[in-house]
């Protein structure tokens, strides 16, 4: 399963795409989206922990409405 990772810049109010983690492993694990978080904040943040970083599965319904909020986010504040 691949997860995408996210950081929120709290001074901008934005939500920037900064990479993805890939679950390799062959059995079911019961915690398998926390897993993966310890391993995006392992990879990406900046500190021990970084509460800013969120991940979300890439197939989920949710990242596409996600993304969608974002580039409208973005055309709105361009204008």
């Amino acid at each position: 399963m691949v997860y995408t990772v996210y950081r929120t810049d709290y001074r901008t109010n934005k939500t920037v795409r900064i990479g993805k983690v890939v679950d390799r492993r062959r059995a079911e694990r019961n915690n398998k989206a926390t897993d993966m978080l310890r391993v995006a904040q392992k990879l990406y943040a900046g500190s021990s922990i970084d509460s800013r970083i969120f991940i979300i599965r890439e197939s989920s319904r949710l990242r596409l409405l996600f993304e969608e909020s974002i580039a409208s986010k973005a055309t709105a504040g361009a204008g």
